[in-house]
């Protein structure tokens, strides 16, 4: 199993979620206001690049692996939660907030083609033939793919489908904050995935792989994400209660 990064001339110690955070954050900076005025053409776009992933013949090609896959939409969802919890002070955090639901859809689009293309491997990872492909790696892909990866695949579609405007129009005001709230143990799954996806395939591939330091280093990032984001959460509500 060997890594394919994103970029082709991108050296594989960079951890693809980087890449992707790296062309997921120019994006939403450079395209916030067209983004926020115009969605449709944006969506149309993305959503094509995300049936592109089911084509044999183009999946692979770099653009389709830049726009649509699994790193970049997970990349929209680190922008949308860490734009709720930076200090809106900022330029960035505010120009982040103005396009938090349409970065979400984008996100969600590919989110959920690349589900449908994986969704295949909760009932197998419960079989015998698990154990066969994955080695000492089986447990912590059967907790990524079963256990932490069916959750998170709620957290995600619920309040994915409530950013549509036409949904979230039809919905009370208090039912749809509450759905908002599915958005905290969506951020600690997708850590949680992302941590146990790295030592998996980590053990996969052995420390005597090339790859192996990529997924020690993806591992250890999401780790550092999730806890500068538990952080940040709570220095806000300790300033919150100061006022």
């Amino acid at each position: 199993m060997s890594l394919n990064p994103l970029f082709p001339f991108m050296p594989t110690i960079v951890p693809n979620i980087v890449q992707a955070l790296v062309v997921a954050t120019a994006f939403a900076l450079l395209c916030a206001k067209p983004l926020h005025k115009q969605p449709l053409p944006f969506y149309a776009v993305f959503i094509a690049a995300s049936a592109l992933t089911f084509v044999p013949a183009v999946k692979d090609a770099t653009v389709v692996r830049i726009m649509a896959s699994a790193y970049t939409g997970v990349a929209f969802y680190l922008l949308v939660m860490f734009a709720g919890a930076l200090p809106r002070k900022w330029e960035v955090t505010r120009k982040l907030l103005s396009i938090r639901s349409e970065l979400s859809i984008l996100a969600g689009f590919i989110i959920l083609a690349h589900s449908a293309r994986v969704i295949f491997m909760v009932p197998v990872s419960f079989m015998p033939v698990w154990s066969n492909i994955w080695g000492d790696a089986a447990p912590y892909m059967l907790a990524a793919t079963s256990f932490v990866g069916v959750p998170l695949l709620i957290c995600f579609l619920v309040p994915w489908i409530t950013s549509f405007k036409r949904v979230r129009r039809r919905m009370k005001g208090t039912t749809w904050k509450k759905v908002q709230r599915l958005a905290y143990p969506f951020m600690a799954l997708l850590v949680a995935q992302g941590m146990l996806l790295a030592v998996a395939h980590a053990l996969y591939v052995g420390p005597t792989s090339e790859d192996f330091a990529t997924y020690v280093i993806t591992g250890c990032l999401y780790a550092t994400l999730g806890i500068v984001y538990a952080a940040l959460k709570f220095y806000g509500v300790l300033q919150r209660k100061r006022k």
